[in-house]
């Protein structure tokens, strides 16, 4: 094989890795997201169902 041609290839080996990486850590920064919005979600609708008060009314703090 020609000496150029497998430099090349190496380039575009390690440009496929980096942009592997890259995707993986962006995939992984949109799922560590949802799973806090998800978690934010869910203490909000805890804490608005504990809100209740005696009349079985929702009250809110504004």
């Amino acid at each position: 094989m020609n000496k150029d041609y497998e430099a090349i290839q190496e380039y575009i080996y390690q440009a496929r890795v980096e942009r592997s990486i890259y995707v993986a850590e962006i995939v992984t920064d949109v799922i560590v997201t949802t799973v806090n919005a998800v978690k934010r979600l869910a203490r909000a609708f805890v804490v608005a169902a504990s809100s209740r008060a005696r009349n079985n009314v929702f009250t809110f703090d504004v």
